[in-house]
């Protein structure tokens, strides 16, 4: 039949004129979910396995063996198998060793001849999940198709897979974009379908958009390049306002020498031209620190990276187009920051400046009156806060997009441990994941009921499909219970009711991503593709956001609809029982849930350092914004702060109000930084969702007041320094000019 189908394709794709492509290759494959029989010093250990047979001569699909990053060859003999080696080293394999493998009720030994990396395991996670367990606790292994046919029994040449190529590369759907970019491989898709009828097959094809490891990895590519944008715009907005502030300082304690020089005939232009040079020197300097510790940051994301998905990066360089780019606008941002201190200096007047009046403010009178009622150091502290509300909002804004890297990345990581790990952890208690082929449930019944386990037969198959609103195809999971609030696994309803049995319409519940994107309501009937065929259902409640769109049927509805009992089995293992051969023997794979929640945890924790690396580099930027507010707020208030002094104010009550206005500011800056963290997550989580991976935000009580008050802390914290200033201040210098 694979090669009737192959050369009815060929056929068509010479005979039609809405392509131009022609066939490459088109091979035949044999691939089956098993087993590996491992034993080491802990004792023997049956893991979850899926095994490939590949033609010694195929040419799609091949084994990638990269030099430096794999060993040996690709299996040839009937004996041979290669490993994948995202697993040989958690394994302890090596070249010549002989593991014990099996397929169903069929079992065999074979040598381990090489170690490599495959297309379809970029990401080493079993089928319908895109998190990898602990290392060790799911093998892939490719065979020869020899191999493959002595591990199952079937004859050489047996298939359940057909790999195609052509010649060149069809344009294929981003499922991530709005436009529809798969018209190519549309054309090629309907080709097969016609010869698939032809030779009377039965199929579901999937194009290379729709290889889920790649895609996952080229949207977390896409992802990335969208946040680095705006990260680095945050970024630069602090620097902007840090140097904005410390350069309005430097002109305002450098006014007198900048009067003088203009009494003596120095051009306005020059002093504007020699402030603009500080920045300028600044951000040379910057960049080049920058420009050389570029490449070590990049290898050392790279290595990170290549750590987390355990595939070999090989091609590491930065273009000069990457250079040119964030030093020109580093420098551009940094010379428009210096611009205004710069064009401020040149416009001082001398002879305001060299009377004193300059130094001279008046206080508020609205202001004293809304504080009279507050204690003295109290409201002195409220008006010396405000006293420059220009700055001080600068502050705030500063604060607030520091607290944008800080928070936005905690929010985001709680909602990722809320979406991955909640429901897994919290709602679901089964013990065992057991797959089954179309009604080949009752040995695993058998099993369950002679080793006294519960059970729970369950359908969870990606063979739905609907039409968006840009009529592009848009493929879901269908998954049907016994029970959506007393079984194993317990659907979280945000809004709405369980479904109803055996209703003239189909009742099903949505998960939130699926709702959000397609924009449907609850009480809404709709039209969905299940594996092909239309069927209306109405659309009965919303659960919780899961990583993959969802919809959630009873499962006697779903049975009806697909014609299959069930496509696993949970199992509720009594203490002391496990998972053994004989349970393996009886099913076509089986997933533990516990080595499913490590490798989710692992995987949370890895990208926590990545995450933990943008918060605290945000906390660093709060700490340099408030500390220097600290120092502007001391220094410019010399002479007031002198006065007081000399009034006979005693260092503790002038400590306490710069304690007052420390706290004041940490206050409100604060909540200025959960709005500002939260909008920054929002903005985060729509740049990284897509229809395959929503990401929802909510608010976390606990990181909110967490990030209120760090900045708090770090506010009182610098009130110290302010301290010691006071105590060095010489007062007889600061109040000589008093006269004035």
């Amino acid at each position: 039949q694979v090669s009737a189908f192959c050369d009815s394709f060929a056929s068509e794709l010479v005979s039609n004129t809405a392509t131009s492509f022609s066939m490459d290759s088109c091979e035949g494959r044999t691939v089956t979910q098993g087993a590996m029989f491992h034993s080491n010093e802990t004792g023997e250990h049956i893991i979850n396995s899926f095994w490939h047979g590949i033609p010694a001569d195929a040419n799609a699909d091949r084994v990638w063996m990269p030099e430096g990053h794999s060993t040996g060859r690709t299996a040839v003999a009937a004996d041979e198998i290669v490993i994948d080696a995202h697993v040989t080293e958690a394994l302890e394999i090596e070249l010549g060793d002989t593991v014990n493998i099996s397929a169903g009720n069929e079992s065999a030994s074979f040598t381990v001849v090489g170690t490599g990396y495959h297309p379809l395991h970029v990401i080493m996670a079993p089928e319908g999940t895109m998190f990898p367990p602990e290392p060790g606790q799911y093998v892939v292994g490719y065979l020869s198709d020899t191999g493959m046919a002595r591990l199952t029994g079937n004859a050489v040449g047996t298939s359940n897979t057909i790999v195609l190529d052509v010649e060149g590369t069809p344009s294929y759907d981003l499922p991530d974009t709005p436009e529809y970019e798969g018209e190519e491989i549309d054309a090629v898709k309907t080709l097969v379908d016609t010869s698939l009828s032809a030779n009377e097959l039965d199929a579901r094809v999937r194009d290379r958009g729709q290889n889920e490891p790649v895609e996952v990895m080229r949207q977390d590519l896409e992802g990335t390049k969208r946040t680095t944008v705006p990260f680095t715009v945050m970024i630069a907005s602090i620097a902007s306002i840090t140097i904005v502030l410390s350069l309005q300082r430097l002109v305002q304690s450098q006014s007198k020498e900048i009067a003088v020089l203009r009494t003596l005939g120095v051009e306005r232009s020059s002093l504007m031209t020699g402030y603009l040079l500080a920045p300028l020197a600044i951000g040379g300097i910057g960049c080049t620190l920058g420009a050389l510790a570029g490449p070590s940051g990049m290898n050392g994301m790279l290595d990170f990276y290549q750590d987390l998905v355990g595939v070999p990066i090989v091609e590491r360089s930065v273009p000069s187009s990457v250079y040119l780019a964030v030093i020109g606008s580093t420098m551009f941002v940094v010379f428009l920051s210096g611009a205004f201190p710069a064009w401020k200096a040149s416009r001082l007047d001398p002879l305001e400046v060299l009377s004193g009046q300059n130094e001279m403010r008046v206080g508020s009178n609205l202001l004293r009156k809304l504080t009279s009622w507050m204690p003295t150091t109290l409201g002195l502290s409220i008006r010396s806060s405000v006293r420059k509300p220009i700055r001080l909002t600068m502050t705030f804004v500063a604060v607030g997009i520091s607290l944008m890297l800080f928070g936005s990345i905690q929010m985001m990581s709680a909602g990722l441990q809320e979406t991955m790990v909640g429901g897994l952890e919290n709602d679901q208690s089964w013990d065992a994941q057991v797959y089954i082929m179309p009604d080949g449930e009752q040995p695993v019944i058998d099993w369950a009921e002679n080793n006294s386990a519960n059970y729970e037969m369950l359908i969870e198959m990606p063979l739905g499909s609907v039409a968006d609103a840009d009529d592009i195809e848009r493929t879901f999971t269908l998954v049907g219970l016994d029970s959506f609030d007393s079984g194993m696994r317990i659907v979280s309803l945000l809004d709405g009711n369980a479904p109803s049995g055996n209703m003239t319409i189909t009742q099903v519940v949505m998960e939130e991503g699926c709702m959000n994107f397609l924009g449907w309501n609850i009480g809404e009937q709709q039209t969905v593709h299940i594996n092909g065929a239309p069927y209306d259902v109405e659309i009965v409640g919303t659960s919780t956001a899961e990583l993959a769109r969802t919809m959630y049927f009873l499962r006697d509805d779903l049975s009806g609809i697909l014609g299959v009992n069930a496509t696993s089995i949970y199992l509720e293992l009594p203490e002391g029982v496990e998972v053994n051969s004989a349970l393996v023997e009886a099913s076509v794979g089986v997933v533990e849930r516990q080595a499913m929640l490590d490798g989710i945890n692992s995987i949370l924790d890895q990208q926590t350092q990545v995450f933990q690396t943008m918060m605290y580099l945000g906390l660093l930027f709060t700490i340099v914004v408030m500390f220097n507010t600290m120092i502007m707020n001391v220094a410019e208030r010399d002479f007031e702060l002198a006065t007081l002094r000399v009034l006979g104010a005693s260092t503790r009550s002038l400590g306490t109000m710069l304690l007052f206005e420390s706290l004041l500011i940490g206050l409100i800056g604060g909540i200025v930084g959960v709005l500002f963290a939260y909008g920054g997550a929002v903005g985060f989580a729509a740049s990284l969702s897509s229809w395959q991976f929503f990401f929802p935000v909510t608010i976390v009580p606990s990181v909110a007041w967490q990030l209120m008050s760090g900045v708090i802390i770090i506010a009182v914290a610098m009130t110290p320094f302010g301290v010691w200033r006071l105590r060095r201040m010489d007062l007889v210098e600061k109040v000589k000019d008093l006269s004035n």
